[in-house]
């Protein structure tokens, strides 16, 4: 009786990298305050989008397929869609903002603005933005044979903290930005303004498994966008209990020099983050590099038990990172945010 989610939300590459940088940046740089704002924004954005799937799910139609997060190309042009929903009649694009505050949204001059704490912010027009997503949408549906498929968006507000204000009392407006409290209702007004089935059940399952294959989550370079070199990073693997580093390789296991701590697979999370932060692939000699041992032979062992991709022979053989998708979820870093963060640059 419920939604049948057939892609589930995980970590966008931006929070996975995030979290990466966190773990592999010397410690005095992991309060930096670019850093921290850039990670508390991506963070806020994905609780918020968890925050509607939960209310997305406990919604009692069963015929209601969800794509929790997903990026498709109109070529030209990549579309991101917050959550995407397929039913025989008809498909809802959801568009999730999870700013706290009031939100005043003035449908003649279609500008967003929000207050919080006296501070005033200016945002794209979110029912544009969403209108522009379902006009990409449209472009890749006919692309596969799909045309007239009605295709109904909403602005959702993650949080019931969150004031809306239609400031020029547009009734359209009260039936496109709605709280996620009153997602149910909303669904079941638009619902029921479509009676006739468009697709089959075997048309709608083909073009669920066409919006899984041409998924292709975006990968964003942070380490460019905040001038991180090399030289601001860890070298070297870290203990994951008392952040001490490196670990030393002892008996086919990783042991801390400080608390003494014991791993056999460390070394699997600093490959992931490299993986996550500079490149898709990686080499014998940079895994050498980045883990501080010594011996091919050994980097050549670690790497094989992850079950990484591989091409090539010898030295010229490139190991290649997971799918976006397929990277571990723990987060487990090595700071806590404090109020005051550092402004230095990173020189």
């Amino acid at each position: 009786m419920f939604p049948t989610i057939i892609k589930h939300r995980k970590k966008p590459h931006e929070l996975l990298a995030y979290e990466a940088l966190f773990r592999r940046i010397l410690e005095h740089y992991r309060q930096h305050e670019a850093i921290v704002s850039e990670y508390k924004r991506v963070k806020a954005g994905y609780d918020g989008e968890r925050n509607v799937d939960y209310k997305l799910s406990t919604y009692p139609q069963k015929n209601f397929f969800v794509f929790q997060g997903i990026r498709l190309q109109n070529p030209p042009f990549p579309f991101q869609i917050d959550t995407l929903i397929l039913t025989e009649k008809m498909i809802y694009i959801l568009e999730v903002k999870n700013q706290k505050g009031v939100f005043q949204y003035d449908s003649e001059q279609q500008q967003l603005t929000q207050i919080v704490d006296g501070e005033v912010k200016s945002y794209k027009d979110p029912i544009l933005q969403a209108e522009a997503q379902k006009t990409h949408l449209q472009g890749w549906l006919a692309r596969h044979g799909v045309f007239n498929m009605p295709i109904e968006t909403l602005v959702v507000i993650a949080y019931p903290s969150t004031v809306i204000e239609n400031i020029t009392k547009d009734p359209e407006v009260y039936k496109k930005i709605i709280h996620n409290e009153s997602l149910h209702e909303h669904l079941n007004r638009l619902n029921n303004r479509y009676t006739e089935n468009i697709l089959t059940s075997a048309h709608l399952k083909k073009l669920c498994q066409a919006l899984l294959n041409e998924d292709t989550p975006l990968r964003t370079d942070i380490l460019q966008q905040h001038n991180i070199g090399w030289q601001h990073m860890i070298k070297g693997i870290p203990c994951e209990k008392c952040y001490q580093y490196p670990m030393e390789r002892l008996n086919k296991k990783w042991q801390c020099p400080k608390c003494s701590a014991v791993s056999s697979k460390a070394h699997e999370r600093v490959i992931l983050d490299h993986l996550l932060l500079h490149s898709t692939t990686i080499t014998n000699r940079q895994c050498r590099e980045i883990l501080q041992v010594d011996s091919p032979g050994t980097a050549y062992l670690l790497m094989k038990s992850m079950n990484l991709s591989r091409s090539g022979k010898n030295s010229a053989r490139v190991y290649y990172s997971p799918l976006v998708n397929e990277f571990p979820q723990s987060s487990n870093i090595p700071i806590k945010f404090k109020n005051n963060f550092a402004k230095q640059s990173l020189d």
